[in-house]
């Protein structure tokens, strides 16, 4: 491809970068409108490729457009959460402002935290150089405005939690937030369904844990699977509270509990919003598009589902997984009362 289409591309903000292929050590752009991206919950597969037109860029051709992005192209902001504890929710309350471009779970982020674990290995696909600079090229381009004054908001996949630590030292203009819930409902939310995800997730948040305490005693295969989705959770709220400790970083961050959100919807919103240094008097939008939005299901706008139908759903999973529940809850008590270095929480757990 001739510099001129790369140069075209890298100014084009329907040139979305979809997907990276790290064995060919390319990547596939895919053409969408602003509004496509607006509505989808997920732009990983399920964004829909057949008939979409798109073209793929080896990995030196990226960098070559990197060179091409202005100096002080925009960064978007990120909202980094634990897994089912509302982040597609609070994504789409933020889209209600106007400007906002909220970008839900791009599926480069998930290969480049994949790598990201694995960049100390000798058998990892990308050095630590490379790495760092695809990530930084990959924010720009997916930060490219629609339209002047556009303020990107991406949400993470949960298991990029391992990105926050790098972009927030290379990125010194990003904010997150990180969303989470306790303990208790964030096991009764998990059970609900298959937890399935959390339990893929736990050889590399325990992977992290291992490494926060100094200690290996923890180990996967004596688990059952309640105490796994535990695990997984202290590792995440351990990661947050280790980054929340670097005076270099706290102050970007802000640490949001989805059941304070949904209780006061306009006073934590407006927190948010200020974090992100968006406009408070926008607040989220037309009050009807935002009550519309409380009152679906935030990864599938079609189904309704309203914060009554989570409160149900919630407590049938805390009678019909009492036992498993309990059994996780044991096993965090103890965990966080033999290691000092979760202290904090302690208090996050009920």
């Amino acid at each position: 491809m001739e510099r001129a289409a790369l140069e075209s591309i890298s100014s084009d903000a329907q040139a979305f970068l979809q997907q990276l292929d790290l064995i060919g050590r390319r990547a596939l752009f895919v053409r969408v409108t602003r509004d496509e991206l607006a509505r989808a919950s997920f732009l990983d597969e399920r964004l829909g490729l057949q008939g979409r037109e798109g073209f793929w860029l080896s990995f030196r051709q990226i960098d070559e457009i990197a060179s091409m992005l202005p100096a002080n192209a925009p960064l978007p902001d990120f909202i980094f959460h634990i897994g089912h504890c509302g982040s597609t929710l609070l994504s789409r309350l933020l889209d209600q402002v106007p400007n906002v471009l909220g970008l839900r779970e791009p599926l480069p982020l998930r290969d480049l935290a994949s790598i990201g674990r694995e960049l100390d290995s000798p058998l990892s696909r990308m050095d630590s150089t490379h790495w760092h600079s695809l990530i930084a090229t990959s924010l720009r381009l997916w930060s490219r405005p629609f339209a002047p004054s556009q303020h990107t908001l991406l949400k993470a996949t949960s298991t990029c939690n391992n990105l926050i630590a790098p972009i927030l030292q290379a990125e010194p203009g990003i904010r997150a937030v990180l969303l989470y819930l306790r303990l208790e409902p964030y096991l009764a939310t998990m059970l609900k369904g298959s937890g399935l995800d959390a339990l893929q997730a736990a050889p590399g948040r325990l992977q992290f844990l291992h490494e926060f305490l100094d200690d290996t005693a923890i180990r996967l295969h004596e688990l059952e699977p309640s105490e796994m989705i535990a695990m997984g959770w202290i590792a995440e709220l351990a990661r947050f509270q280790q980054l929340l400790a670097r005076s270099s970083s706290s102050h970007r961050l802000l640490l949001l509990d989805f059941e304070h959100l949904l209780a006061d919807i306009p006073t934590m919103l407006g927190g948010v919003l200020r974090h992100f240094g968006l406009p408070i008097n926008a607040g989220a939008g037309n009050p009807d598009a935002r009550q519309s939005i409380l009152k679906a299901y935030a990864k599938n706008p079609a189904h309704a589902y309203s914060a009554e139908d989570r409160n149900h759903d919630l407590n049938l999973s805390r009678r019909s997984h009492a036992a498993g529940i309990s059994r996780a809850m044991r096993w965090a008590g103890s965990v966080t009362q033999r290691y000092e270095q979760l202290s904090a929480l302690r208090p996050l757990l009920g």
